[in-house]
């Protein structure tokens, strides 16, 4: 007498199979997704990186402020990246709060703003004037702190 599977065995063996593969394939597939958002990223802060340097080497305030655009490919997809930058002096000679935006938008997609704020030293940017003045000021604060330090 030969033994074979009833077509219940073979059934139950198919759904283990099926199961499996589904399981496997959508494992798969949010692998390739976290790659690709991986690499999206790196691209972003790539195309930051980049405004970043240009806003650097401007000797202008009016010029960084008013910004600059560029194209950059990556992949075969190239992106227009425009920069500008909101500049505000601070109460310390030479020191500016900079909010840096950035708006990629690659052929025919959708534009991505980013932005992000630090301080940065210009001496460049400064108004002579105003720089002598903020000096000033800061050398008579020192002085009265050395003052009222050294007083008994």
């Amino acid at each position: 007498m030969r033994r074979a599977f009833t077509i219940i065995e073979v059934l139950a063996a198919l759904m283990i199979f099926a199961g499996a593969s589904i399981a496997l394939t959508s494992g798969y597939i949010n692998v390739l997704q976290g790659y690709e958002h991986a690499r999206t990223l790196m691209q972003a802060d790539q195309n930051m990186k980049l405004a970043r340097a240009a806003l650097y080497i401007q000797t202008d305030v009016s010029a960084a402020a008013q910004g600059e655009q560029f194209d950059v490919t990556d992949g075969g997809v190239t992106q227009t990246v425009v920069w500008s930058a909101d500049i505000a002096e601070t109460k310390t000679a030479d020191l500016f709060d900079v909010t840096l935006t950035v708006a990629v938008t690659p052929n025919g997609g959708t534009t991505t703003t980013t932005s992000e704020t630090f301080r940065l030293l210009r001496p460049t940017w400064s108004d002579a004037g105003q720089r002598t003045n903020l000096q000033t000021e800061a050398r008579q604060k020192i002085q009265e702190i050395i003052s009222a330090n050294q007083s008994p």
